[in-house]
């Protein structure tokens, strides 16, 4: 089980910032960097870039500062009672460990934080526990991307929640230009940065998702083909019909007959 013993949530300092712990933590510390940051970890030092995890073990020197700016971060300090914890674990310490879902790992910290200071009494050990699980599972998947992961860019965050929302209500009629316009930029630009960050073009992803949403309407619901296409973002059921055969090799129907078997 995991214990948190002190954490904080999207943690601002004026710049210039400087935290120094010369014989380092009892504990284990789990830094998500936001800001660009130096550090020096056991006598190594490196440059840490925005949207990067940190891990340190316990007992190990380290410091590190804001390179410009104001400084933010996400925090924590933990104990695991698992024997094996850390061999077996899988973690990387010690280095920077880029993340593309900052917005998604933040919001643990943002969790822990709450469940720490005013979770019921009665389950508030269970809770932590769980979340500190689901954000050592995210770091695990962030460690096997690393070799392979982008350069960090500063819209992740918000493509993310973008993606979620269009996931959400696939039925809108969102455009690249509506899209684009949120994040300032041109809607070439945003879909050039869809799918690289997602690795699936803008327009595919959001058929996909309709597509996606109108089987659980046909599985669930008892209404007609053509109000599922509304309700599924498409104006024409013809349209509706012709990609959703493209998409499933079956028509509405056909799939829905199939399911019942």
């Amino acid at each position: 089980m995991y214990t948190v013993t002190v954490a904080g949530y999207n943690s601002k300092h004026p710049h210039p910032f400087f935290m120094s712990r010369p014989n380092g933590n009892p504990d284990y510390l789990v830094l998500i960097i936001k800001t660009s940051t130096w550090f020096v970890i056991n006598g190594e030092e490196m440059d840490v870039n925005p949207g990067s995890a940190v891990l340190v073990r316990p007992n190990v020197p380290y410091q590190y500062r804001s390179i410009d700016g104001e400084f933010k971060n996400d925090w924590l300090h933990f104990y695991c009672d698992d024997p094996d914890f850390p061999d077996n674990s899988g973690l990387l310490f010690h280095q920077p460990i880029p993340l593309d879902n900052l917005g998604h790992i933040s919001r643990y910290f943002e969790q822990l934080v709450w469940e720490r200071s005013y979770g019921p009494k009665s389950c508030r050990c269970q809770n932590v526990d769980m979340i500190m699980q689901l954000l050592v599972s995210n770091l695990l998947q962030a460690i096997e991307k690393k070799d392979s992961a982008l350069p960090y860019s500063p819209y992740s965050s918000k493509l993310q929640n973008l993606r979620l929302t269009m996931q959400s209500q696939a039925y809108k009629n969102f455009t690249p230009a509506e899209l684009a316009a949120s994040l300032d930029v041109s809607p070439s630009y945003f879909q050039h940065l869809y799918k690289e960050l997602f690795g699936i073009p803008f327009k595919t992803d959001l058929i996909n998702m309709r597509i996606e949403y109108a089987k659980d309407l046909i599985l669930n619901t008892n209404l007609k083909m053509e109000q599922i296409a509304l309700m599924s973002g498409y104006s024409s059921e013809i349209h509706f019909y012709r990609q959703f055969r493209q998409k499933t090799k079956m028509t509405p129907r056909e799939y829905l007959l199939h399911a019942k078997r």
